[in-house]
Protein backbone atom coordinates (compact mmCIF):
# COMPACT_ATOMS: atom_id res chain seq x y z
CA UNK A 1 0.00 0.00 0.00
CA UNK A 2 1.21 3.73 -1.04
CA UNK A 3 1.12 5.01 2.64
CA UNK A 4 2.65 8.51 0.98
CA UNK A 5 -0.60 8.69 -1.10
CA UNK A 6 -3.20 7.44 1.37
CA UNK A 7 -1.75 9.65 4.03
CA UNK A 8 -1.47 13.09 1.31
CA UNK A 9 -4.87 11.91 0.02
CA UNK A 10 -6.79 12.22 3.57
CA UNK A 11 -5.29 15.21 4.72
CA UNK A 12 -6.18 16.88 1.38
CA UNK A 13 -9.65 15.64 1.61
CA UNK A 14 -9.95 16.34 5.15
CA UNK A 15 -8.48 19.60 4.64
CA UNK A 16 -11.40 20.34 1.62
CA UNK A 17 -13.98 18.84 3.81
CA UNK A 18 -13.32 21.53 6.27
CA UNK A 19 -13.35 24.30 3.61
CA UNK A 20 -16.32 23.52 1.79
CA UNK A 21 -18.25 23.22 5.46
CA UNK A 22 -17.36 26.46 6.30
CA UNK A 23 -17.53 28.31 2.94
CA UNK A 24 -21.29 26.73 3.18
CA UNK A 25 -21.36 28.11 6.30
CA UNK A 26 -20.21 31.51 5.98
CA UNK A 27 -21.97 32.05 2.82
CA UNK A 28 -25.33 31.69 4.81
CA UNK A 29 -24.48 33.47 8.03
CA UNK A 30 -21.87 35.50 6.93
CA UNK A 31 -20.45 35.04 10.77
CA UNK A 32 -16.87 36.66 10.79
CA UNK A 33 -14.84 33.87 12.64
CA UNK A 34 -15.77 31.44 9.37
CA UNK A 35 -14.33 33.38 7.30
CA UNK A 36 -10.91 33.23 9.40
CA UNK A 37 -11.18 30.01 9.65
CA UNK A 38 -11.93 29.46 5.42
CA UNK A 39 -8.58 31.53 5.03
CA UNK A 40 -6.74 29.27 7.15
CA UNK A 41 -8.01 25.87 5.86
CA UNK A 42 -6.93 27.45 2.34
CA UNK A 43 -3.34 28.30 3.27
CA UNK A 44 -3.08 24.53 4.56
CA UNK A 45 -4.38 22.92 1.75
CA UNK A 46 -2.18 24.82 -0.58
CA UNK A 47 0.89 23.76 1.75
CA UNK A 48 -0.57 20.37 1.49
CA UNK A 49 -1.22 20.24 -2.01
CA UNK A 50 2.17 21.90 -3.52
CA UNK A 51 5.01 21.10 -1.41
CA UNK A 52 3.56 17.53 0.91
CA UNK A 53 2.20 16.10 -2.12
CA UNK A 54 5.53 16.21 -3.74
CA UNK A 55 4.38 19.12 -6.80
CA UNK A 56 7.08 21.21 -5.11
CA UNK A 57 10.39 19.56 -3.45
CA UNK A 58 10.68 22.33 -0.88
CA UNK A 59 13.55 20.50 1.14
CA UNK A 60 16.12 21.13 -1.88
CA UNK A 61 15.21 24.71 -2.67
CA UNK A 62 16.18 27.43 -0.47
CA UNK A 63 13.21 29.86 -1.72
CA UNK A 64 10.48 26.93 -1.20
CA UNK A 65 11.65 26.00 1.98
CA UNK A 66 11.14 29.30 3.02
CA UNK A 67 7.89 29.50 1.49
CA UNK A 68 6.47 26.62 2.81
CA UNK A 69 7.83 27.49 6.48
CA UNK A 70 5.63 30.41 5.96
CA UNK A 71 2.40 28.77 4.88
CA UNK A 72 3.28 26.57 8.17
CA UNK A 73 3.23 29.55 10.66
CA UNK A 74 0.68 31.45 8.90
CA UNK A 75 -2.13 28.69 8.72
CA UNK A 76 -1.26 28.74 12.61
CA UNK A 77 -1.33 32.25 12.93
CA UNK A 78 -4.84 32.68 10.82
CA UNK A 79 -6.38 29.29 12.83
CA UNK A 80 -5.58 31.15 16.02
CA UNK A 81 -7.59 34.37 14.80
CA UNK A 82 -10.12 32.25 13.84
CA UNK A 83 -10.52 30.93 17.88
CA UNK A 84 -10.37 34.08 19.57
CA UNK A 85 -13.48 35.17 16.89
CA UNK A 86 -15.00 32.24 18.48
CA UNK A 87 -14.38 32.98 21.59
CA UNK A 88 -14.72 36.80 21.42
CA UNK A 89 -11.75 37.35 22.96
CA UNK A 90 -8.80 39.47 21.27
CA UNK A 91 -5.48 37.87 19.88
CA UNK A 92 -2.67 38.42 22.36
CA UNK A 93 0.16 40.71 20.85
CA UNK A 94 2.62 38.27 21.79
CA UNK A 95 1.51 35.58 19.56
CA UNK A 96 2.03 37.90 16.83
CA UNK A 97 5.36 38.26 18.35
CA UNK A 98 5.97 34.06 18.23
CA UNK A 99 5.18 34.24 14.86
CA UNK A 100 7.67 36.90 13.99
CA UNK A 101 10.31 35.25 15.56
CA UNK A 102 9.66 31.38 14.31
CA UNK A 103 9.88 33.31 10.87
CA UNK A 104 13.38 35.07 11.28
CA UNK A 105 14.92 31.33 12.63
CA UNK A 106 13.17 30.40 9.52
CA UNK A 107 15.27 31.86 7.02
CA UNK A 108 18.15 32.32 9.43
CA UNK A 109 18.60 28.02 9.77
CA UNK A 110 17.46 27.66 5.85
CA UNK A 111 20.33 30.62 4.90
CA UNK A 112 23.09 28.44 7.44
CA UNK A 113 21.46 25.06 5.23
CA UNK A 114 21.11 23.46 8.87
CA UNK A 115 19.48 20.30 8.62
CA UNK A 116 15.77 19.44 8.00
CA UNK A 117 15.33 18.78 11.39
CA UNK A 118 16.51 22.67 12.46
CA UNK A 119 14.21 23.51 9.19
CA UNK A 120 10.96 22.40 10.67
CA UNK A 121 11.47 23.09 14.67
CA UNK A 122 10.48 26.63 14.63
CA UNK A 123 7.32 26.82 12.10
CA UNK A 124 6.43 22.62 13.81
CA UNK A 125 7.15 23.89 17.83
CA UNK A 126 4.50 27.11 16.41
CA UNK A 127 2.29 25.41 15.06
CA UNK A 128 2.07 22.88 17.53
CA UNK A 129 2.13 25.28 20.69
CA UNK A 130 -1.21 27.25 18.60
CA UNK A 131 -2.64 23.74 17.81
CA UNK A 132 -2.78 23.03 21.82
CA UNK A 133 -4.11 26.27 23.07
CA UNK A 134 -6.93 26.37 20.02
CA UNK A 135 -7.89 23.08 21.73
CA UNK A 136 -7.83 24.16 25.23
CA UNK A 137 -9.54 27.40 23.82
CA UNK A 138 -12.67 25.01 22.71
CA UNK A 139 -12.60 22.74 25.75
CA UNK A 140 -12.66 25.52 28.18
CA UNK A 141 -13.28 28.57 27.01
CA UNK A 142 -16.28 27.52 24.71
CA UNK A 143 -18.38 26.31 27.41
CA UNK A 144 -21.69 24.64 25.66
CA UNK A 145 -24.74 23.66 27.86
CA UNK A 146 -25.19 19.78 27.30
CA UNK A 147 -22.73 20.07 24.70
CA UNK A 148 -19.93 17.21 23.21
CA UNK A 149 -18.74 18.62 19.86
CA UNK A 150 -16.48 21.40 21.60
CA UNK A 151 -14.69 18.50 23.62
CA UNK A 152 -14.13 16.44 20.78
CA UNK A 153 -13.26 19.06 18.39
CA UNK A 154 -10.56 20.59 21.32
CA UNK A 155 -9.05 16.95 22.15
CA UNK A 156 -8.54 16.65 18.16
CA UNK A 157 -6.88 19.87 18.25
CA UNK A 158 -4.63 19.16 20.87
CA UNK A 159 -3.49 15.42 19.78
CA UNK A 160 -2.71 17.58 16.27
CA UNK A 161 -0.71 20.03 17.87
CA UNK A 162 1.26 17.02 19.64
CA UNK A 163 1.63 15.02 16.54
CA UNK A 164 2.71 18.67 14.74
CA UNK A 165 5.34 19.16 17.20
CA UNK A 166 6.70 15.88 16.70
CA UNK A 167 7.21 16.52 12.90
CA UNK A 168 10.67 17.22 13.23
CA UNK A 169 11.69 14.38 14.84
CA UNK A 170 10.78 11.96 12.40
CA UNK A 171 11.41 14.07 9.47
CA UNK A 172 14.08 11.63 8.13
CA UNK A 173 12.10 8.72 8.64
CA UNK A 174 10.02 8.01 6.19
CA UNK A 175 7.48 5.30 7.46
CA UNK A 176 7.34 7.28 10.75
CA UNK A 177 6.63 10.45 8.60
CA UNK A 178 4.06 8.91 6.54
CA UNK A 179 1.88 7.64 9.81
CA UNK A 180 2.21 10.70 11.44
CA UNK A 181 0.96 12.51 8.48
CA UNK A 182 -1.75 9.85 7.89
CA UNK A 183 -2.47 10.49 11.71
CA UNK A 184 -2.85 14.69 11.45
CA UNK A 185 -5.09 13.98 8.44
CA UNK A 186 -7.67 11.54 10.22
CA UNK A 187 -7.68 14.50 13.32
CA UNK A 188 -8.25 17.19 10.37
CA UNK A 189 -11.35 14.84 9.38
CA UNK A 190 -12.56 14.95 13.07
CA UNK A 191 -11.96 18.18 13.85
CA UNK A 192 -13.99 19.20 10.54
CA UNK A 193 -16.73 16.92 12.02
CA UNK A 194 -16.61 18.24 15.57
CA UNK A 195 -16.53 22.46 14.50
CA UNK A 196 -19.37 21.24 12.79
CA UNK A 197 -21.07 19.97 15.99
CA UNK A 198 -19.74 22.90 17.90
CA UNK A 199 -21.57 25.16 15.35
CA UNK A 200 -25.06 23.58 15.47
CA UNK A 201 -24.50 23.38 19.47
CA UNK A 202 -23.71 26.77 19.87
CA UNK A 203 -26.89 27.84 17.54
CA UNK A 204 -29.31 25.94 19.47
CA UNK A 205 -27.71 27.54 22.37
CA UNK A 206 -27.60 31.27 20.64
CA UNK A 207 -31.18 30.48 19.66
CA UNK A 208 -32.13 29.30 23.43
CA UNK A 209 -30.65 32.21 24.68
CA UNK A 210 -32.48 34.87 22.08
CA UNK A 211 -35.68 32.93 22.77
CA UNK A 212 -35.28 33.21 26.79
CA UNK A 213 -34.80 37.23 26.31
CA UNK A 214 -37.55 37.60 23.81
CA UNK A 215 -40.00 35.70 26.48
CA UNK A 216 -38.54 37.44 29.31
CA UNK A 217 -39.51 41.06 27.54
CA UNK A 218 -42.83 39.79 26.30
CA UNK A 219 -43.65 38.27 29.65
CA UNK A 220 -42.57 41.63 31.32
CA UNK A 221 -44.09 43.61 28.89
CA UNK A 222 -47.05 46.80 29.69
CA UNK A 223 -48.54 46.01 26.96
CA UNK A 224 -50.70 42.23 26.17
CA UNK A 225 -48.71 40.30 23.55
CA UNK A 226 -50.89 37.76 22.01
CA UNK A 227 -50.76 34.47 19.46
CA UNK A 228 -53.80 33.36 18.55
CA UNK A 229 -54.83 30.11 16.46
CA UNK A 230 -57.67 30.40 14.31
CA UNK A 231 -56.97 27.11 12.31
CA UNK A 232 -57.30 24.27 12.69
CA UNK A 233 -58.38 24.88 16.54
CA UNK A 234 -58.68 27.95 17.58
CA UNK A 235 -56.74 28.43 20.91
CA UNK A 236 -54.35 31.44 22.60
CA UNK A 237 -50.88 29.77 22.18
CA UNK A 238 -49.45 32.63 24.16
CA UNK A 239 -50.89 35.34 26.39
CA UNK A 240 -47.94 37.29 28.23
CA UNK A 241 -48.76 38.00 31.62
CA UNK A 242 -49.91 41.54 31.84
CA UNK A 243 -52.94 40.14 30.34
CA UNK A 244 -54.44 40.12 34.22
CA UNK A 245 -54.08 43.59 34.90
CA UNK A 246 -56.30 44.59 31.97
CA UNK A 247 -58.59 42.28 31.93
CA UNK A 248 -58.76 40.18 36.12
CA UNK A 249 -58.06 37.22 33.95
CA UNK A 250 -55.20 35.49 34.36
CA UNK A 251 -53.24 33.71 30.84
CA UNK A 252 -53.74 30.56 32.38
CA UNK A 253 -58.02 30.80 32.22
CA UNK A 254 -57.18 32.33 28.53
CA UNK A 255 -55.34 29.27 27.54
CA UNK A 256 -58.33 27.14 29.28
CA UNK A 257 -60.88 28.83 26.92
CA UNK A 258 -60.31 29.66 24.05
CA UNK A 259 -63.98 32.12 23.74
CA UNK A 260 -62.91 33.78 26.96
CA UNK A 261 -61.42 37.05 25.15
CA UNK A 262 -64.38 37.27 22.76
CA UNK A 263 -66.98 36.88 26.09
CA UNK A 264 -65.49 39.95 27.35
CA UNK A 265 -65.34 42.66 24.70
CA UNK A 266 -68.70 45.27 25.24
CA UNK A 267 -72.13 44.70 23.58
CA UNK A 268 -71.74 47.72 21.60
CA UNK A 269 -68.29 46.61 20.21
CA UNK A 270 -68.80 43.13 19.42
CA UNK A 271 -69.86 43.80 15.87
CA UNK A 272 -66.74 45.70 15.44
CA UNK A 273 -64.16 43.67 16.49
CA UNK A 274 -65.48 40.58 14.04
CA UNK A 275 -65.93 43.01 10.91
CA UNK A 276 -62.14 43.94 12.10
CA UNK A 277 -61.43 39.94 12.41
CA UNK A 278 -63.00 39.13 9.19
CA UNK A 279 -61.84 41.93 6.81
CA UNK A 280 -58.23 43.19 8.60
CA UNK A 281 -57.89 47.08 7.41
CA UNK A 282 -55.55 47.73 5.18
CA UNK A 283 -54.67 50.91 7.12
CA UNK A 284 -52.08 50.60 10.29
CA UNK A 285 -54.25 52.36 12.48
CA UNK A 286 -54.91 50.02 15.52
CA UNK A 287 -58.88 49.24 16.49
CA UNK A 288 -59.96 50.57 19.58
CA UNK A 289 -62.90 49.14 21.54
CA UNK A 290 -63.79 48.30 25.37
CA UNK A 291 -63.46 45.18 27.23
CA UNK A 292 -66.02 44.45 30.59
CA UNK A 293 -63.25 43.67 33.06
CA UNK A 294 -64.04 40.79 35.94
CA UNK A 295 -64.47 42.68 38.42
CA UNK A 296 -67.41 44.46 35.94
CA UNK A 297 -65.49 47.50 35.46
CA UNK A 298 -64.67 48.62 31.97
CA UNK A 299 -61.40 49.49 30.00
CA UNK A 300 -60.62 50.83 26.73
CA UNK A 301 -58.26 48.79 24.51
CA UNK A 302 -56.31 49.60 21.09
CA UNK A 303 -55.15 46.31 19.35
CA UNK A 304 -52.63 46.20 16.56
CA UNK A 305 -52.42 42.57 15.03
CA UNK A 306 -50.86 41.18 11.83
CA UNK A 307 -52.77 37.86 10.52
CA UNK A 308 -50.89 35.23 9.21
CA UNK A 309 -52.94 32.91 6.40
CA UNK A 310 -53.05 29.33 4.96
CA UNK A 311 -52.01 27.99 1.91
CA UNK A 312 -55.57 28.15 0.43
CA UNK A 313 -56.34 32.07 2.20
CA UNK A 314 -57.75 31.44 5.04
CA UNK A 315 -56.91 33.20 8.38
CA UNK A 316 -54.80 30.94 10.40
CA UNK A 317 -53.38 32.88 13.23
CA UNK A 318 -53.54 36.23 14.94
CA UNK A 319 -50.26 37.58 16.39
CA UNK A 320 -50.71 41.12 17.78
CA UNK A 321 -50.58 43.33 20.98
CA UNK A 322 -53.62 44.69 23.56
CA UNK A 323 -53.01 47.87 24.70
CA UNK A 324 -54.97 49.70 27.85
CA UNK A 325 -55.85 53.25 26.74
CA UNK A 326 -58.09 53.69 29.29
CA UNK A 327 -56.25 56.60 31.12
CA UNK A 328 -55.71 58.32 28.12
CA UNK A 329 -59.06 57.96 27.18
CA UNK A 330 -59.89 59.88 30.27
CA UNK A 331 -57.55 62.31 29.64
CA UNK A 332 -58.63 63.35 26.34
CA UNK A 333 -61.83 63.53 27.68
CA UNK A 334 -60.54 65.96 30.50
CA UNK A 335 -58.92 67.31 27.83
CA UNK A 336 -61.39 67.79 25.41
CA UNK A 337 -63.89 69.22 28.39
CA UNK A 338 -61.28 71.15 28.84
CA UNK A 339 -60.93 73.07 25.00
CA UNK A 340 -64.80 73.43 25.74
CA UNK A 341 -64.71 75.05 29.13
CA UNK A 342 -62.18 77.63 27.58
CA UNK A 343 -64.05 78.20 24.38
CA UNK A 344 -67.40 78.58 26.60
CA UNK A 345 -65.71 80.71 28.90
CA UNK A 346 -64.19 82.98 26.24
CA UNK A 347 -67.57 83.32 25.06
CA UNK A 348 -68.75 84.45 28.43
CA UNK A 349 -65.84 87.11 28.49
CA UNK A 350 -66.76 88.77 25.23
CA UNK A 351 -70.86 87.96 25.27
CA UNK A 352 -72.10 88.13 27.96
CA UNK A 353 -71.42 92.11 29.66
CA UNK A 354 -72.97 93.16 25.74
CA UNK A 355 -76.19 90.82 26.35
CA UNK A 356 -76.94 91.78 29.77
CA UNK A 357 -76.65 96.49 29.33
CA UNK A 358 -79.81 95.90 26.59
CA UNK A 359 -81.40 93.61 28.91
CA UNK A 360 -81.27 95.97 32.12
CA UNK A 361 -82.46 98.82 29.32
CA UNK A 362 -85.38 96.87 28.62
CA UNK A 363 -86.63 95.79 32.10
CA UNK A 364 -86.58 99.33 33.04
CA UNK A 365 -88.95 100.20 30.40
CA UNK A 366 -90.79 97.18 31.40
CA UNK A 367 -90.87 98.00 34.98
CA UNK A 368 -91.75 101.90 34.62
CA UNK A 369 -94.59 100.51 32.35
CA UNK A 370 -96.03 98.37 34.91
CA UNK A 371 -96.59 102.04 36.85
CA UNK A 372 -98.50 103.49 34.32
CA UNK A 373 -102.26 102.93 34.56
CA UNK A 374 -103.49 103.32 31.32
CA UNK A 375 -100.91 99.89 30.90
CA UNK A 376 -103.17 98.01 33.84
CA UNK A 377 -104.40 95.80 31.54
CA UNK A 378 -100.92 94.38 30.03
CA UNK A 379 -100.10 93.79 34.32
CA UNK A 380 -99.88 90.50 33.48
CA UNK A 381 -98.08 90.56 30.23
CA UNK A 382 -95.43 92.81 31.39
CA UNK A 383 -94.71 90.63 34.75
CA UNK A 384 -94.22 87.99 32.58
CA UNK A 385 -91.73 89.49 30.32
CA UNK A 386 -89.80 90.91 33.31
CA UNK A 387 -89.56 87.23 34.75
CA UNK A 388 -88.08 85.91 31.30
CA UNK A 389 -85.89 88.57 31.68
CA UNK A 390 -84.41 87.98 35.02
CA UNK A 391 -84.52 83.93 34.63
CA UNK A 392 -82.35 85.22 31.38
CA UNK A 393 -79.95 87.75 33.50
CA UNK A 394 -79.48 84.53 35.90
CA UNK A 395 -78.27 82.52 32.84
CA UNK A 396 -75.71 85.00 31.94
CA UNK A 397 -74.42 85.43 35.42
CA UNK A 398 -74.00 81.84 35.99
CA UNK A 399 -72.35 82.16 32.15
CA UNK A 400 -70.20 84.25 33.73
CA UNK A 401 -68.89 81.88 36.00
CA UNK A 402 -67.69 79.92 33.32
CA UNK A 403 -65.31 82.98 32.25
CA UNK A 404 -61.67 81.36 31.72
CA UNK A 405 -60.16 84.95 33.45
CA UNK A 406 -62.26 85.15 35.67
CA UNK A 407 -61.09 86.97 39.11
CA UNK A 408 -61.06 84.76 42.66
CA UNK A 409 -59.84 85.97 45.46
CA UNK A 410 -58.39 83.32 47.64
CA UNK A 411 -58.18 83.42 51.39
CA UNK A 412 -58.18 80.96 54.32
CA UNK A 413 -60.91 79.53 54.74
CA UNK A 414 -62.52 76.64 56.64
CA UNK A 415 -64.67 73.90 54.56
CA UNK A 416 -66.47 73.15 57.40
CA UNK A 417 -67.50 77.02 58.24
CA UNK A 418 -69.14 77.15 54.70
CA UNK A 419 -70.97 74.06 54.85
CA UNK A 420 -72.41 74.66 57.85
CA UNK A 421 -73.10 78.71 57.17
CA UNK A 422 -75.44 77.06 53.73
CA UNK A 423 -76.86 74.38 55.47
CA UNK A 424 -80.09 75.84 56.71
CA UNK A 425 -80.50 76.88 53.17
CA UNK A 426 -79.61 73.94 52.36
CA UNK A 427 -82.17 72.13 54.54
CA UNK A 428 -85.24 74.35 53.62
CA UNK A 429 -84.54 73.93 49.83
CA UNK A 430 -84.20 70.13 50.45
CA UNK A 431 -87.45 69.70 52.47
CA UNK A 432 -89.45 71.21 50.16
CA UNK A 433 -88.57 68.26 48.16
CA UNK A 434 -89.07 65.88 50.98
CA UNK A 435 -85.63 65.41 50.82
CA UNK A 436 -83.17 65.09 54.73
CA UNK A 437 -80.05 66.34 54.52
CA UNK A 438 -77.24 64.82 56.47
CA UNK A 439 -73.60 65.91 57.24
CA UNK A 440 -70.74 64.15 57.88
CA UNK A 441 -67.90 66.76 58.69
CA UNK A 442 -64.82 65.53 60.36
CA UNK A 443 -61.97 67.76 61.19
CA UNK A 444 -60.15 68.91 58.52
CA UNK A 445 -57.56 71.75 58.05
CA UNK A 446 -58.30 75.07 56.69
CA UNK A 447 -57.37 76.18 53.27
CA UNK A 448 -57.02 78.59 50.65
CA UNK A 449 -60.35 79.22 49.20
CA UNK A 450 -62.38 81.86 47.20
CA UNK A 451 -65.79 81.28 49.51
CA UNK A 452 -68.40 82.50 46.98
CA UNK A 453 -66.83 79.95 44.11
CA UNK A 454 -67.16 77.03 46.74
CA UNK A 455 -70.61 77.94 47.59
CA UNK A 456 -71.97 78.21 44.05
CA UNK A 457 -70.18 74.40 43.42
CA UNK A 458 -71.48 73.42 46.79
CA UNK A 459 -75.28 74.56 45.94
CA UNK A 460 -75.40 73.83 42.19
CA UNK A 461 -74.22 69.64 43.53
CA UNK A 462 -76.33 69.91 46.25
CA UNK A 463 -79.40 71.32 44.11
CA UNK A 464 -78.59 68.03 41.35
CA UNK A 465 -78.91 65.92 44.54
CA UNK A 466 -81.87 67.44 45.60
CA UNK A 467 -83.73 67.07 41.71
CA UNK A 468 -82.17 63.45 41.40
CA UNK A 469 -84.88 62.83 43.75
CA UNK A 470 -88.78 63.83 42.94
CA UNK A 471 -90.08 61.19 45.41
CA UNK A 472 -87.72 62.11 48.16
CA UNK A 473 -84.84 60.41 50.12
CA UNK A 474 -81.54 61.15 51.92
CA UNK A 475 -78.72 63.91 50.73
CA UNK A 476 -75.45 63.27 52.59
CA UNK A 477 -72.90 65.73 52.84
CA UNK A 478 -69.38 64.84 54.05
CA UNK A 479 -65.64 66.12 54.42
CA UNK A 480 -63.06 64.61 55.61
CA UNK A 481 -59.42 63.67 54.83
CA UNK A 482 -58.50 60.70 51.74
CA UNK A 483 -55.07 59.79 50.80
CA UNK A 484 -53.77 63.41 51.61
CA UNK A 485 -56.61 65.24 49.89
CA UNK A 486 -58.87 67.16 51.47
CA UNK A 487 -62.52 65.51 50.19
CA UNK A 488 -65.78 67.35 49.96
CA UNK A 489 -68.80 64.80 48.66
CA UNK A 490 -72.65 65.11 47.85
CA UNK A 491 -74.28 61.82 47.88
CA UNK A 492 -77.52 61.34 47.05
CA UNK A 493 -80.15 57.97 46.49
CA UNK A 494 -81.29 58.87 42.92
CA UNK A 495 -81.15 56.57 40.15
CA UNK A 496 -77.67 57.43 38.98
CA UNK A 497 -76.51 58.91 35.70
CA UNK A 498 -76.97 57.49 32.52
CA UNK A 499 -73.57 55.87 30.70
CA UNK A 500 -73.82 58.53 28.10
CA UNK A 501 -74.65 61.55 29.98
CA UNK A 502 -71.91 60.00 32.33
CA UNK A 503 -68.89 60.13 29.55
CA UNK A 504 -70.19 63.40 28.49
CA UNK A 505 -70.37 65.34 31.99
CA UNK A 506 -69.17 68.94 32.32
CA UNK A 507 -70.35 69.74 28.45
CA UNK A 508 -72.07 72.77 28.45
CA UNK A 509 -75.94 72.87 28.28
CA UNK A 510 -75.70 69.11 28.60
CA UNK A 511 -78.95 68.27 30.90
CA UNK A 512 -81.15 65.78 31.51
CA UNK A 513 -83.90 68.51 32.91
CA UNK A 514 -86.70 69.82 31.00
CA UNK A 515 -85.93 73.41 32.42
CA UNK A 516 -82.36 73.30 32.94
CA UNK A 517 -79.76 75.22 31.33
CA UNK A 518 -77.02 72.61 31.64
CA UNK A 519 -74.66 74.77 33.29
CA UNK A 520 -74.44 73.73 36.42
CA UNK A 521 -71.91 70.98 36.37
CA UNK A 522 -69.73 72.82 33.80
CA UNK A 523 -69.25 75.59 36.35
CA UNK A 524 -68.52 73.22 39.41
CA UNK A 525 -65.83 71.95 37.25
CA UNK A 526 -64.25 75.82 36.28
CA UNK A 527 -64.21 76.24 40.14
CA UNK A 528 -62.86 73.61 41.07
CA UNK A 529 -60.01 73.67 38.30
CA UNK A 530 -59.37 77.39 39.39
CA UNK A 531 -58.87 75.64 43.04
CA UNK A 532 -56.58 73.36 41.67
CA UNK A 533 -58.97 70.39 43.02
CA UNK A 534 -60.33 67.61 41.09
CA UNK A 535 -63.89 66.37 40.50
CA UNK A 536 -64.78 62.31 40.51
CA UNK A 537 -68.40 60.78 40.21
CA UNK A 538 -69.54 57.62 41.21
CA UNK A 539 -72.81 56.25 40.05
CA UNK A 540 -74.93 53.78 40.08
CA UNK A 541 -78.34 51.87 40.86
CA UNK A 542 -78.29 53.39 45.04
CA UNK A 543 -77.13 56.94 43.84
CA UNK A 544 -74.54 59.10 42.87
CA UNK A 545 -71.42 61.00 44.47
CA UNK A 546 -69.91 63.87 43.62
CA UNK A 547 -66.33 64.23 45.59
CA UNK A 548 -64.44 67.08 45.26
CA UNK A 549 -60.55 66.38 46.17
CA UNK A 550 -58.42 69.80 47.16
CA UNK A 551 -54.83 68.66 47.02
CA UNK A 552 -52.59 69.54 50.49
CA UNK A 553 -50.74 71.99 48.44
CA UNK A 554 -53.84 74.88 48.85
CA UNK A 555 -53.60 74.09 52.31
CA UNK A 556 -53.47 77.23 54.44
CA UNK A 557 -50.05 78.09 56.37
Amino acid sequence: MDYIFLSTLCAITGTILMMVIYTYLYSVYREKYMGAWIIGWFIHFTRIALFESGVIAWKQSLLSCIVYQMLYISCATMLLYSAHLVIKKPLNKYWLYGATIASILNVVFDIMQLSVFWKLTPPAWFAGTVLICIGRFFIYQLQIKKGTGNYITGYAFILWGIVTAAVPFFSNDTIFFQWITLIAGVLRLVIASGILLVYFEKTRLDLANKEAQYRLLADNAVDVIYRYRILPDTKFEYVSPSVFAVTGYTAEEFYADSKLFENLIHPDDLLLFKQSTNNPPSNELPLKYCLIRKDKNTVHVEQKYHPTYDKAGNLAVREGILRDVTARENLEQIAARADRMNMLGEMAANVAHEIRNPLTTVRGYLQMMLGKDELSNYKSRLSTMMEEIDRTDCIIREYLLLAKDKRVEMKNCSLNSIVDKLFPLIQADAAASNVLVNLELKEISPLYLDENEIRQLLLNLVRNGVESMPTGGELTICTGLEQDKIVLSIKDQGTGLPANILEKLGTPFLTTKDTGTGLGIPICYRIANRHNAAIDVKTGDQGTTFCVSFNLARLAS
